[in-house]
């Protein structure tokens, strides 16, 4: 019986689905890791949560924390102590939501608005170096490979990227 589940083990491990997700993973990890290197060198402090729910905050003014936490794919406490934390570091404010009488409406100060952008180069500088093996017209093609895949799973996490 042992054999037989370690041979089972064996074929999972080496299939192309267990490759995939590994891979999938390891560059996730990887891209993160070295967006969160150069974020720290050019001296911008913040967690990857922190960046992620500025990010969506810029993009879309007005939003609840309950709006927040779905975007961002966290729990309303988590994204609650994630906007307290930009609040008092001066990068979002809160104010009443228009229709909503006991819901705040988060907004990005001025201030957030421009360390997202300078974020975001810093960022991008180093995704596009990490994917400097892959020529062009390869990066494209991963892109719209990952992009099916990811389409042919349940709605989970954030939102898909735009066309």
């Amino acid at each position: 019986m042992a054999g037989r589940k370690t041979s089972s083990l064996q074929a999972f491990r080496t299939s192309r689905a267990y490759r995939t997700g590994v891979l999938a993973r390891r560059l996730h990890l990887g891209l993160s890791a070295a967006v969160d290197r150069r974020l720290q060198e050019e001296g911008l402090d913040m967690t990857r949560p922190q960046a992620l729910a500025l990010m969506a905050l810029v993009e879309q003014p007005g939003a609840s924390n309950a709006e927040m936490a779905r975007r961002n794919g966290v729990s309303p406490q988590t994204m609650h102590q994630i906007m307290l934390r930009l609040e008092r570091d001066g990068l979002v404010r809160r104010s009443p939501h228009p229709r909503l009488k006991r819901v705040q409406a988060l907004e990005a100060t001025p201030e957030a608005v421009q360390l997202v952008a300078r974020g975001s180069e810093v960022a991008r500088a180093a995704i596009d170096a990490a994917l400097r093996t892959l020529s062009t017209r390869e990066q494209d093609q991963l892109i719209a490979l990952l992009q099916r895949c990811a389409q042919a799973l349940p709605t989970a996490g954030p939102p898909a990227l735009e066309d």
